[in-house]
């Protein structure tokens, strides 16, 4: 809980530096914004590897296969890449290049999900014949 608060924080004051330094620098006010947000990216990546770690642990227990979740996780995770770079681009005022990372995101996650979608078609072969 205390996490949140130092990162809203230091995202208040990466705002209000960019908003100030944008004016008289467009390039240093994207560049601390961007700087702004890699640290706050930073300060989460122990929290992201326990949840993983956690699902990994639960998926595990409950005999799951790995082949089953990792084209999931793949695809989470490249949602939120994509989500992430799409904004700072709208950020720098490159919004079309936002917009087509976004379309280029969401066929790399269908491309991740294949591997499940052939299992999900086996099964169901299966359980037809």
């Amino acid at each position: 809980m205390a996490l949140i608060f130092k990162l809203a924080a230091a995202a208040l004051c990466g705002a209000f530096l960019a908003a100030f330094l944008r004016p008289v620098s467009p390039v240093f006010g994207i560049l601390t914004a961007l700087a702004c947000g890699l640290v706050i990216l930073y300060a989460v990546l122990d929290p992201v590897g326990q949840i993983f770690n956690a699902l990994s642990g639960f998926l595990t227990a409950a005999g799951i296969s790995g082949e089953i979740y990792l084209p999931v996780i793949k695809a989470v995770g490249i949602a939120v890449i994509v989500h992430i770079t799409s904004q700072v681009c709208r950020d720098a005022g490159e919004s079309a290049l936002g917009s087509k990372l976004e379309l280029a995101g969401t066929i790399a996650a269908i491309a991740a999900c294949i591997p499940l979608m052939q299992q999900v078609f086996t099964l169901l072969e299966t359980m037809l014949l």
